[in-house]
Order: structure tokens, then C-alpha cells, then sequence
């Protein structure tokens, strides 16, 4: 499975308990990324903590766009979603950006 974690208020809510469910996620098998509405110019935060979890490479910084829309476009499917705010998921916070 592709699964994803927000960061802002989900991951940084409590870094120690994500670090050891990422971990047995990976254990058994499963893709797990980083789909955060950041722009990437504000990485840093992520790179260093749970980038080092899960690859820099699996963090995606969508500036406030639809999360899911911004994966598919990248042709990464997401089978499930970790984010304290669902609606950006599917809407983003920007709707312009979104039209």
C-alpha cells in the first residue's frame, strides 16, 4: 500500500509514536510518504525529521493544493490518507490554485 502522512499537526503532533508506526509500515512492506500542503521551500522541518524516516525523495510539498490531486499527477496513488485535516485531501486550502 501507498500510504501518506501529513506533517503539520499530524506527524509533528507526535513524532516519537509516527516514527515507530512508519517503521513497522515499512517492515511489513509499505510505501509511506510525506504529502504535505507546504511549499518546498519550507522543507527543512520535514527533510530532517521524518524525511530521515522516509527518504527526502517521498516528500511532497504541494503549496496549499489538492493533496490527491498533486500525487496523481505525479502517478503516485495513495491508498490511504493520515491528515488531521481531510478536506485538504481533496480540496487543498487554495481554492485558485485548485480551478
Amino acid at each position: 500500500m501507498n500510504i501518506s502522512i501529513d506533517f503539520d499537526d499530524t506527524y509533528t503532533r507526535d513524532p516519537e509514536m509516527w516514527n515507530i508506526v512508519i517503521a513497522q509500515m515499512q517492515l511489513s512492506g509499505h510505501k509511506v510518504y510525506c504529502v504535505t500542503a507546504r511549499f518546498p521551500e519550507d522543507s527543512l522541518e520535514v527533510y530532517s525529521t521524518l524525511g530521515r524516516m522516509i527518504g527526502v525523495d517521498n516528500c511532497y510539498f504541494t503549496s496549499m493544493q489538492s493533496k490527491k490531486n498533486y500525487m496523481s499527477a505525479k502517478g503516485i496513488y495513495i491508498n490511504i490518507w493520515i491528515d488531521d485535516n481531510p478536506d485538504a485531501i481533496i480540496r487543498g486550502y487554495d481554492i485558485e490554485l485548485n480551478d
